[in-house]
């Protein structure tokens, strides 16, 4: 069974909580309902994790007034003051429980790691990332069905089933590196034509992640320069880092930091084919 996305978003009327990113809005207006979504652990750091709203308790003219503000975001570069709209019939502390559990997780090696699916950017590539139950089971699917986000200029809505079964020969484990590898994609998605279609974007995702992690196999030493590797193999062959030139250059780039970012920045298409070609043009025929 797969999660997938509506075909068009929930109304956003119809979500009864909002969750707000502190980091971004650190003080809400006076008076409304508001729910520090932080476990007793983490109490300390409180200003660094959300805040979530029981929209049925804000006064009904500023409720109306939140939706239209957010219904009619048109800034492509900045989100709205809420990027995350959830649809749950549970009561605020349940819906509260059930979100700071899903804020930690931990890895194969029994290290907690904090989860930031609050953020959209995030919770798009869990969605990806993740098998079908892992998703279900790491974000509280039974408790929130409906989780509507704003992403690329538009609101978008997972939801989820009543219930999801382990399959045979799903992954179990947390995927940790390439979730931590989710802020490069990022920068890389950033330098790209934006996207409303998020199965294309999940698709270039895909792409960017494998290659982040070949450009960490070859070695390259920061992350400009796996970025870098990375948006320039959308655009060249398959293998392009196996040429015999590009060996070589590589093997000069991972001796200094962003080496291999400045001098490409430069290269034009043909230098691209002379780079990248598997052999030498230069083959004499014998007399």
């Amino acid at each position: 069974m797969t999660i997938d996305y509506l075909e068009q978003a929930l109304p956003l009327e119809a979500h009864q909580y909002a969750v707000i990113d502190r980091l971004r809005i650190p003080v809400l207006p006076e008076g409304w309902p508001c729910i520090e979504l932080v476990s007793p652990m983490l109490a300390p750091q409180a200003h660094l994790y959300p805040w979530l709203v029981p929209l049925h308790e804000l006064p009904s003219g500023e409720w109306l007034a939140l939706i239209k503000e957010l219904s009619q975001h048109a800034d492509l570069r900045s989100p709205p003051m809420c990027s995350l709209m959830l649809s749950s019939t549970r009561s605020p502390q349940a819906v509260r429980n059930a979100l700071v559990n899903a804020l930690y997780f931990k890895d194969e090696q029994q290290q907690g790691h904090i989860l930031r699916y609050y953020d959209p950017r995030v919770l798009f590539h869990l969605h990806w990332m993740l098998s079908p139950w892992q998703l279900f089971n790491q974000l509280p699917a039974q408790e929130i069905p409906r989780w509507t986000f704003w992403l690329e200029g538009g609101w978008h809505t997972l939801e989820f089933p009543e219930r999801l079964s382990y399959q045979p020969g799903e992954a179990v484990g947390i995927p940790l590196e390439q979730l931590q590898r989710s802020g490069q994609i990022n920068q890389a998605l950033l330098k790209l034509p934006r996207s409303a279609d998020l199965t294309q974007r999940q698709d270039t995702s895909r792409r960017i992640d494998a290659l982040l992690e070949q450009a960490m196999k070859c070695e390259l030493p920061t992350q400009e320069d796996r970025i870098a590797f990375a948006l320039q193999g959308l655009t060249q062959r398959e293998g392009f880092w196996t040429a015999p030139k590009m060996q070589a250059f590589l093997a000069q780039a991972r001796q200094a930091a962003d080496f291999y970012r400045d001098e490409t920045s430069d290269w034009d298409e043909s230098r691209w084919l002379e780079m990248t070609q598997t052999q030498s043009r230069n083959i004499r025929w014998n007399d």
